[in-house]
């Protein structure tokens, strides 16, 4: 097998269908989709189940896991059968192409022998955060390459080094796996769970690039509400602080700290991801990203 995708989804049957259609581009035969759907037997069960594309394949969650458990179902399942792919993709259920992804991506890997690759995600015609390049682990000083910049200014076949990667769109060598394991789900299960894994690949010497030969597209009817918005009463804003689902949430951000950070830089990342929230209730995140990162509208606050 060439390649397995393995998508997460929950109740998100729309944004399956369109996904699903962008695998009309990859021409290849020898690949899996695996989408892993955390409500079985729901209309997104429906639509898998009359899709024509045999390619497809549903593998069952549970309504109790987030975004890194579903995503580990799909892991695991790689792991514990005979079969191996020889490379991994992450997509997220949200996003969408319309160009043979696979062959770009495989074509800039023969370049490389240890290598992981995110795409550049693009949102409202924007380049949105595809990757986290720290410019100080101490101050938390961290950019996004490209994030906040035009479609059109975008030059084309660049490997743009990182240090850790989103996984809306994510493929990395199958032996990856064997060496670093999957998500940290029990103590990151959703938001964090990425970008500790790509950290972790790369201290395992698996160097992040964004690609930008490959362009994925955000459904953004789907991004949700962004609940730090400085519209949103306050009383919303601290409520929802430590929903698993806020990227504000101090006990993960902690965790995150913790667990991708250089020793020596934890203590000072705990303090200002502390401050970073507190300005989140304060100000509403939307204004905290122009006073944080101005253009970089794909700031995401780690």
């Amino acid at each position: 097998m060439k390649a397995s995708f393995v998508i997460p989804t929950y109740k998100e049957p729309k944004q399956i269908e369109k996904l699903i259609s962008s695998f009309l581009f990859v021409q290849s035969s020898v690949i899996e989709i695996f989408i892993v759907n955390g409500n079985p037997k729901d209309e997104t069960s429906l639509l898998l189940a009359a899709c024509k594309d045999d390619r497809v394949i549903e593998l069952e969650g549970n309504p109790d896991l987030y975004w890194s458990g579903l995503v580990n179902i799909g892991l695991n399942y790689l792991l514990q059968r005979n079969e191996k792919p020889e490379f991994v993709f992450i997509l997220n259920a949200d996003v969408f192409f319309d160009c043979d992804i696979l062959e770009r991506f495989l074509k800039k890997a023969k370049t490389l022998e240890k290598f992981q690759f995110a795409g550049i995600t693009i949102s409202k015609g924007k380049i949105i955060a595809s990757g986290a390049k720290v410019k100080s682990w101490v101050l938390t000083n961290i950019r996004h390459p490209l994030a906040g910049s035009l479609v059109e200014n975008l030059a084309e076949d660049i490997l743009i080094p990182v240090d850790y990667l989103p996984t809306r769109c994510l493929i990395f060598p199958f032996s990856a796996l064997l060496e670093c394991g999957v998500i940290a789900e029990k103590r990151l299960p959703h938001y964090g769970g990425d970008e500790e894994f790509t950290n972790r690949l790369r201290q395992y010497g698996y160097q992040p690039f964004i690609y930008t030969g490959v362009k994925v597209y955000l459904d953004a009817s789907n991004t949700g509400t962004d609940v730090f918005h400085k519209k949103i009463n306050i009383w919303k804003r601290l409520g929802s602080l430590f929903s698993i689902k806020s990227t504000a949430n101090p006990v993960y951000c902690i965790r995150f700290v913790k667990m991708a950070y250089p020793w020596y830089a934890v203590p000072t990342g705990i303090i200002l991801y502390l401050l970073r929230s507190i300005l989140q209730i304060l100000l509403g995140g939307r204004l905290l990203k122009k006073v944080s990162r101005k253009n970089e509208t794909g700031f995401s606050g780690s």
